[in-house]
């Protein structure tokens, strides 16, 4: 009698393991051992990890927060160096609304169009951007905006559908002087290094929430 043999002995947990496939068929056993390999094993992916690896073309210094698109089709979109895609927002890489309507044996196809926020644009949060649509260089797309058209470089688009309402440079002169900041009385502002200089200099989330708990204070908040 082997020592695992005996009333006493214990099984690890490895012996456990292989005891158990032992006693089911040996493929099914085979799916069950290595679906415990991924999950001991499995690394989370970042949504810039998972686009790329789907074949989206995707730049460096990036901010992608979590945003929607259809994956099947990932490798129709281009995100730029130093670009910026807010929370909510969903992008549109196909539309087959007239292929579903269609009973006919040869429905009309299904349309694609690739999507390309260009190098410093920034895509705010809660956007709906159309398939065929590029987002100009160092541009603002505003919360909300529904994009079916392109986006000039260095322009603020805004609204649903999204026009282009001024240029960055007049956005920054009219809402950011010293002087706009003292005459408004809705808003109150933080000074914060930019999401680019906070990763250079290693600054954590915590922190930047301590920051901004600080200055909330300050105002009365």
């Amino acid at each position: 009698m082997t020592p695992l043999a005996g009333p006493r002995a214990r099984l690890s947990r490895g012996q456990r393991l292989i005891r158990n496939l032992r006693e089911i068929e040996p493929w099914q056993g085979t799916k069950r051992l290595v679906r415990l390999l991924l999950t001991v094993y499995r690394r989370p992916q970042t949504l810039e990890e998972r686009l790329r690896a789907l074949g989206a073309r995707i730049g460096t210094d990036v901010q992608l927060q979590s945003f929607t698109i259809d994956e099947r089709y990932a490798r129709l979109l281009t995100i730029e160096d130093d670009a910026s895609v807010g929370k909510g927002t969903t992008i549109y890489l196909s539309d087959g609304t007239v292929n579903t309507l269609s009973g006919d044996p040869d429905p009309p196809p299904v349309r694609f169009g690739p999507v390309r926020i260009a190098k410093g644009a920034v895509v705010t949060r809660d956007c709906i951007i159309f398939g065929g649509v590029t987002i100009g260089e160092y541009s603002i797309v505003a919360a909300g905006s529904l994009v079916t058209k392109d986006v000039p470089p260095h322009t603020v688009a805004a609204g649903c559908p999204a026009e282009v309402i001024g240029s960055v440079e007049e956005m920054i002169e009219g809402k950011f002087s010293d002087r706009a900041i003292q005459e408004d009385k809705r808003h109150f502002y933080v000074y914060m290094p930019n999401w680019r200089r906070r990763k250079r200099i290693g600054m954590k989330p915590e922190e930047q929430d301590l920051y901004y708990e600080e200055n909330f204070l300050k105002h009365g908040y």
